[in-house]
């Protein structure tokens, strides 16, 4: 009866023991699977390293050498192990000399058997060689145990207490009546590990997560600060907005004023996000830096030059991005020179409320795409406003949004847009700037996939312009006259 009760326990330990380390193993695969992060994979290896060394050592006992070697797969996990609590405090893991020790150890082993000797000493050399990773980070944790969190202090004192129960194998496998004791203690120990592992894990990422959150607000607050405060042009009511998608936006304008005229540009990096972000930043700061070392540049030969600066340090960077672009230059009163690739424009002319569209195709591609663009193939176009003309011109996030947030419903698309323009020409900017957004707001309910950016110009009354003579619209440098 002792001997079946023990035999009870045993495999009750056994099943809890394989269910835990299951559990883990299910549980790790799932967080590596969604995040993919260093520390999920360190995880998932513990308890997948675990769960093999647990069925090898089931299944490999013919006799106390190959019991031996199967239980070198432990040695996987205490590297696991070291590895987790290496990355979790920033600690180099040289993993090889480790191995060398393993294989040392086995062929030690290996000889002692030759030899006749009883299990222990065949066993020993191996459970000690296997143990030494997570015993020896540990204890360089340990030397900085007042920096270590109370989460890892845990992983520490847990993984200690498995590499020496790695060695007290060696003194117990061949003794049945400890294998409950043993199973006892190992199970104890996986509760333990399956609980500080995972804290630790969750406190790094969690600190990670909340380092890149700082770094994206302070991307964020750089960005916001850098959009002109207020925009005054005299002889036109201008109102611009953006609006990102994520945190940090693809979408940016800018104004410029130099003594050879206003500046206006607009552009919309591929894709959204940091990165989008970032080279925002990058293209904004091009631009301003052409603009203050050439002021009398023209708007072709600004993007001309922005092209090259960009595409070079994009391909640096190895970013697979570029930005449709454009650039609007006020040359007098009411006339405008621009040049851009870019989504299309609007001009909305007061004296018959018809809606002018100008296809912003002056060179290809978009800045940044390609550095062997030359000169020619960049052209300009001069546009006039007169009294009450509007002209709009927006990123793709306007014309793409998606009725509540679902292509399939349709988008708002250039006849939305064109109908909305004609509907309020008559309203200053900054009112046609608040009705847009209203708009967009109540088609998309409040749902964007891009980001959303715009700027309105809109001439005032003729009292503050001179007359308008001459073409509303030339083509130069290759384009054709309109």
């Amino acid at each position: 009866m002792i001997r079946t009760g023990h035999m009870d326990t045993l495999g009750h330990l056994l099943l809890l023991y394989a269910g835990l380390v299951l559990i883990n193993t299910a549980l790790s695969a799932a967080l590596w699977l969604g995040g993919r992060a260093p520390l999920h994979r360190d995880l998932l290896l513990v308890w997948g390293s675990t769960l093999l060394s647990y069925v090898l050592q089931g299944a490999l006992t013919r006799n106390a050498l190959v019991m031996t070697y199967a239980y070198a797969s432990v040695f996987l996990v205490n590297l696991a192990l070291a590895s987790l609590v290496a990355r979790s405090v920033g600690l180099p893991l040289r993993w090889r000399r480790f191995a060398w020790i393993v294989v040392g150890a086995e062929a030690l082993s290996t000889a002692i058997w030759l030899t006749g000797a009883r299990f222990t000493m065949v066993a020993l050399p191996v459970a000690i060689a296997v143990s030494l990773p997570a015993l020896v980070v540990g204890g360089r944790v340990v030397r900085a145990w007042r920096r270590a969190s109370i989460a890892m202090r845990a992983l520490v004192i847990s993984c200690v207490l498995f590499s020496l129960h790695n060695i007290d194998w060696a003194f117990l496998r061949d003794r049945p009546g400890t294998a409950t004791f043993g199973f006892t203690v190992a199970t104890l120990i996986i509760f333990a590990l399956s609980i500080s592992a995972l804290a630790v894990v969750l406190e790094s990422v969690t600190e990670r997560q909340t380092r890149i959150d700082a770094e994206v607000e302070v991307a964020r607050h750089i960005q916001t600060r850098l959009l002109p405060a207020a925009v005054a042009v005299p002889g036109f009511d201008v109102a611009a907005h953006t609006r990102p998608t994520e945190v940090v936006g693809g979408d940016y304008y800018d104004v410029h004023a130099t003594p050879d005229g206003t500046w206006f540009f607009l552009g919309d990096v591929t894709g959204h996000g940091l990165g989008a972000g970032l080279v925002t930043l990058m293209a904004q700061s091009t631009v301003t830096s052409i603009i203050e070392a050439r002021p009398s540049v023209r708007p072709r030969e600004l993007n001309y030059i922005a092209n090259r600066v960009l595409a070079a340090n994009l391909a640096r960077l190895g970013e697979d991005r570029h930005l449709s672009f454009v650039a609007l230059h006020r040359v007098s009163t009411d006339e405008f020179a621009v040049s851009g690739s870019h989504d299309t424009a609007f001009i909305y002319r007061a004296r018959n409320g018809a809606v002018e569209s100008i296809e912003l195709s002056h060179f290809p591609f978009g800045l940044g795409f390609s550095p062997n663009l030359d000169m020619d193939a960049f052209s300009e176009e001069t546009i006039r406003l007169g009294p009450g003309d509007v002209l709009f011109i927006g990123s793709d996030g306007i014309t793409e949004a998606a009725r509540e947030g679902d292509v399939t419903k349709g988008m708002f698309g250039e006849d939305g847009l064109v109908e909305f323009i004609t509907d309020h020409a008559g309203h200053s900017a900054t009112e046609m700037r608040a009705a847009l957004l209203r708009r967009l707001e109540a088609f998309t309910g409040g749902a964007y996939s891009d980001d959303v950016s715009f700027v309105i110009l809109r001439a005032l009354g003729t009292s503050e312009l001179t007359p308008i003579t001459g073409p509303e619209r030339v083509v130069t440098a290759g384009g054709r006259r309109a």
